[in-house]
């Protein structure tokens, strides 16, 4: 299994709020996360870093999740359970009210990707010359796109492209939403913070991983992509491929 993190603050911000890692449990099976943070500077970072971290210690003490069933409900569980403890320590904290983030994370279980996210952090998949967004953004842009209010290339320059209508301790209640994909239709998995789909679009997106996919700074072209088109916001991302878990190659 190759794993590559990326995370890079852009041209425009002062500080990173993005958070990425992945973590293994007692059964070897591996957890991919990310975090984009909401609340600029109230605490964004810490968000996304404390969400990222919970998350990671509760999987490392499970043993083995053998059924989609069971590891779908498991990411209601934590989604439901560091929702309230990052609502709890934004409310109790001065210097942390009103923090937040995205969360998009992924497992393999058996044959299968099971992604759970909320907020507009993406999840993608990779497979015979095919890139396909598999996250739908909880966001205020996606809501006015499926309404009709606007187009997508009207969304891509809308002032509120950042607003999310979701997010880990945004309230003390939250909705995630939960992906099942076959492991044999994933060549490469991404996760991704909007740094990146805000600045490059689809269409740029597929050609860079037809042709550099295989590339070994392929996170850096990605980052540098975004950077290029003018770097509006933090960039990260998390690439998964080859997927023995015998073999790990990791890049950060």
């Amino acid at each position: 299994m190759k794993i590559t993190i990326r995370s890079n603050i852009g041209k425009r911000r002062s500080s990173n709020q993005d958070y990425a890692d992945y973590y293994v449990n007692q059964s070897d099976q591996y957890l991919f996360i990310l975090c984009d943070g909401v609340g600029g500077h109230q605490a964004g970072d810490v968000a996304s870093r404390m969400t990222t971290d919970y998350i990671g210690a509760k999987f490392k003490e499970t043993a083995a999740i053998t059924t989609t069933d069971d590891m779908q409900q498991w990411f209601n569980d934590i989604v439901n359970e560091v929702n309230q403890h990052i609502y709890q320590q934004s409310t109790e904290n001065t210097h942390l009210i009103g923090m937040g983030t995205t969360l998009v994370m992924a497992v393999v279980v058996k044959e299968h990707i099971i992604v759970s996210h909320v907020g507009d952090s993406r999840a993608y998949v990779y497979f015979e010359g095919q890139l396909k967004q598999i996250t739908e953004d909880h966001s205020l842009i996606n809501e006015l796109i499926r309404t009709g209010e606007i187009t997508e290339a009207e969304g891509q320059v809308h002032p509120g492209r950042n607003i999310v209508t979701q997010s880990i301790g945004g309230s003390n209640q939250v909705e995630s939403e939960i992906n099942v994909i076959p492991l044999t239709e994933v060549e490469v998995l991404m996760l991704c913070s909007d740094g990146l789909t805000n600045m490059v679009n689809q269409e740029e997106l597929s050609t860079i991983f037809d042709n550099q996919r295989n590339e070994e700074n392929f996170g850096e072209q990605l980052i540098e992509a975004a950077n290029e088109a003018g770097g509006a916001d933090n960039i990260t991302v998390v690439l998964v491929s080859d997927w023995n878990p015998t073999s790990v190659e990791e890049g950060e």
